[in-house]
């Protein structure tokens, strides 16, 4: 991630949302942004490993303009990133726990296994802490609640905001909540998962039976089947939305077809659209001033055309015999008469009246 904490003001990589603020695109700017916000939790720096949850880091504002000055985000993805940020801050505590404390009994043995890119001072003050009985305590509740959890989805990292984006995509509708619990949800076969699937089956196919129950117009199922099914309390109304929605505002489970994108992204977007609407105008101009152009030389050729048939007219109307000059008489006074007689014009006449 070198290049990205590299990465000049001027060349930011823009970035667009869902309707709730998740990024979901361009795909490989999207993946680099969160191994990037995963390089600043793991920086102590910016986020120290001294506190015991991330509500605690301070400074997130500057972290905030930070991860502005190498991407274009919009204001409405704030959650996601710090999230994301807390994610990544807490697993990187938890892979140390792994590998650093409970592969040893003694403290020195624990603080002689300390990585260097962890301050001494950080990692004593981690040891201390999982030491304690309130961070044992809290271990084994965690452990406990991990346990007991059921119908886990099996996408891996892979974003649920994209994943609904996909869909939408592909069918050219919002997915519904059973059919993105059930994409989250399938397994591939020959693999080895850690909790059965029957349970999750079951709810699959009873959601299915509802949503069924819920096209029938005749049905007076009014309530929605996910909720019917999986119940509606906060834990599982995140269930299906990811990372980055604000659990103080009530949101809709699954994201919708609309984008956020960033201010400067719209002004681009619009000085582009001007451009290309200045240049068909100006294409329309160049055609309407070349159909005149040629309309004009159409009339000026009938108008020629005309006046040669005109003086054809009044040379045959001569009663004397036709020398050339009487027709140079006769073509003389045409020429008074309409002085818009070139001496080309009346040259042809002559020329073909002697002929």
């Amino acid at each position: 991630m070198f290049e990205v904490h590299a990465r000049k003001f001027e060349d930011r990589v823009a970035i667009y949302c869902n309707d709730k603020g998740q990024p979901i695109g361009p795909k490989k700017a999207r993946n680099e942004l969160t191994r990037f916000l995963g390089t600043i939790a793991q920086d102590y720096n910016w986020a120290p490993l001294t506190y015991t949850n991330w509500q605690k880091v301070p400074d997130k504002d500057k972290i905030w303009e930070y991860v502005n000055s190498k991407y274009i985000l919009p204001p409405e993805s704030y959650d996601w990133v710090m999230e994301t940020l807390d994610v990544s801050w807490r697993g990187f505590k938890c892979r140390l726990k792994r590998d650093h404390y409970y592969p040893y009994d003694t403290y020195e043995k624990r603080l002689n296994s300390r990585p260097n890119n962890v301050p001494e001072d950080h990692f004593k003050l981690l040891l201390k802490y999982w030491a304690s009985t309130p961070a044992k305590k809290t271990s084994l509740q965690n452990a406990k609640n991990r346990q007991q959890q059921d119908n886990m989805h099996t996408c891996g990292p892979v974003a649920f905001a994209m994943i609904s984006d996909e869909m939408f995509r592909q069918d050219g509708e919002v997915p519904s909540k059973r059919k993105l619990f059930e994409r989250t949800r399938s397994r591939k076969e020959g693999k080895t998962y850690a909790k059965p699937f029957d349970d999750t089956q079951t709810k699959i196919q009873e959601l299915r039976r509802l949503e069924a129950l819920e096209a029938d117009e005749s049905s007076e199922c009014q309530k929605d089947p996910f909720d019917e099914v999986m119940g509606d309390g906060r834990a599982v109304r995140k269930r299906l939305v990811g990372i980055g929605v604000s659990r103080k505002k009530p949101q809709e489970n699954v994201a919708g077809n609309s984008l956020i994108l960033p201010k400067e992204v719209m002004e681009s977007i619009k000085i582009a659209v001007v451009a290309d609407v200045q240049k068909e105008l100006s294409a329309e101009r160049e055609e309407i001033a070349k159909e005149k152009e040629a309309h004009a030389a159409r009339v000026a050729e009938m108008e020629r055309a005309t006046k040669e048939q005109e003086m054809r007219d009044d040379l045959a109307t001569q009663k004397e015999p036709m020398t050339l000059d009487v027709i140079a008489s006769a073509l003389a006074q045409l020429r008074q008469k309409d002085p818009s007689l070139t001496s080309e014009m009346i040259a042809k006449v002559i020329v073909e009246s002697a002929t």
